[in-house]
């Protein structure tokens, strides 16, 4: 195993008006006009490769404290295959867990039990944070994005398919600014200034949502009606979901658990629309493996597509094609959401986390490693609140930012 340099000891510093361009994505927990407060992190879950980050490997049913270094807080985080990452209060990024793949971005190929520092451009600033299975992203404050890890189907989006243990420059066109980017096994999306979604990456179920079924090694635009303006963007599995201005919801890829939620089990490589409750507003949304979520302005949330860890939620583990309502407690309000590998979470507006769905790592976080098909508690130490939360499409762990309660 290759030797770590020491980690670079990092000022606390508040950058609110960064912090505000991150999105909710597969493993990120900040979106637009989401700003999380910057805080310590809670992990849980499976910690076979130190993906919890506590200095210690194997499965934890509850949560533990990541092992920052001094005086750093964290405003974003996002859960990867087998690693992490997280966005500093500086605009770093740390990483941690599996390094097979360079994901930690740090130059080697050693795991990681302990948050490292990833090796960008010196002065960037990022704003944005993403993680697929064995690939990262980071958008930065100029709007370019990086790319590290595997890049067997072309997913950093650099015109080739060499893995790389440091950041590339993603090929965005030119004049175009992304403001957030998500990930997943093999394809990579970028949300842009201008309301647009570019893709990249391995294609088979039409994930790349541009019209076709062909990989690529370069970013393309996804093929949604004229005129639609999209303010959010999360992957699933094999499949994307975007948010409109006007609250409507696209979905195209993957289809075979009726993930899509479009009443249906066709798998789509353009852009359908979901087929939401009459009258429901939508405000965040979030995919899981084979599942997706959305948030309502009534601070409920819908589910949709494999069910058979009882990842939606609804006291069944039955599939559903179209978005149904998730049981939650009587008078919970929820404020965030986040997808994972088969289960799902939720922040209360107490700043409580509820979990549901596979739990066979100890990814819900209740100090058990028994399934749930209804929302249950996670047990965090007392005196803390969730302000955010990550798993991703790819993860058997979670996160958590937290900060004392008041």
């Amino acid at each position: 195993m290759a030797a770590r340099p020491a980690l670079i000891k990092l000022a606390s510093v508040t950058l609110t008006a960064l912090i505000a361009a991150a999105v909710l994505a597969p493993g990120a927990v900040a979106a637009p006009g989401q700003a999380s407060p910057a805080g310590t992190l809670q992990a849980w879950g499976d910690d076979l490769n130190g993906q919890l980050g506590n200095g210690a490997t194997g499965k934890v049913d509850v949560p533990v404290s990541v092992l920052l270094p001094a005086d750093v807080t964290v405003t974003a985080v996002a859960a990867g295959g087998k690693h992490t990452l997280a966005l500093t209060s500086a605009g770093q990024v740390l990483a941690w867990g599996d390094n097979h793949d360079g994901q930690l971005g740090d130059g080697l190929t050693g795991d990681s039990h302990v948050p490292v520092q990833v090796k960008l451009p010196e002065g960037t600033v990022v704003t944005a944070i993403a993680t697929g299975a064995v690939d990262c992203m980071a958008v930065t404050s100029a709007g370019q994005v990086y790319a590290w890890g595997n890049n067997q189907y072309g997913q950093l989006g650099d015109g080739s398919t060499v893995t790389r243990r440091t950041p590339v420059r993603v090929l965005l066109p030119r004049g175009v600014k992304a403001v957030a980017v998500a990930a997943s096994y093999n394809y990579s999306l970028a949300l842009t200034s201008t309301g647009e979604v570019y893709t990249w990456g391995y294609n088979g179920s039409g994930q790349l949502g541009n019209g076709f079924l062909t990989s690529s090694e370069v970013p393309g635009r996804v093929h949604l009606p004229r005129g639609v303006v999209i303010r959010e963007v999360t992957s699933g599995g094999y499949d994307g979901l975007a948010l409109s201005a006007k609250g409507q919801l696209y979905a195209w890829g993957d289809n075979r658990y009726g993930q899509l939620g479009d009443g249906t089990r066709k798998s789509r490589v353009s852009p359908v629309l979901v087929k939401l409750p009459k009258g429901v507003k939508i405000t965040a949304i979030a995919g899981g493996s084979q599942h997706s979520l959305a948030l309502t302005s009534a601070g409920q949330v819908l589910a949709w597509g494999l069910g058979s860890f009882g990842q939606l939620g609804t006291g069944s583990t039955k599939n559903s094609d179209v978005p149904v309502a998730v049981h939650l407690p009587a008078k919970d309000v929820i404020s965030r959401i986040s997808a994972g590998g088969g289960f799902s979470l939720a922040i209360t507006s107490a700043g409580q986390e509820l979990a549901w769905g596979h739990n066979a790592f100890g990814q819900l976080g209740n100090g058990t490693m028994t399934s749930k098909d209804v929302p249950v508690l996670v047990h965090l130490p007392s005196g803390l609140s969730v302000v955010a939360l990550a798993a991703g499409p790819t993860t058997r762990h979670t996160l958590a930012i937290v900060i004392p309660s008041t």
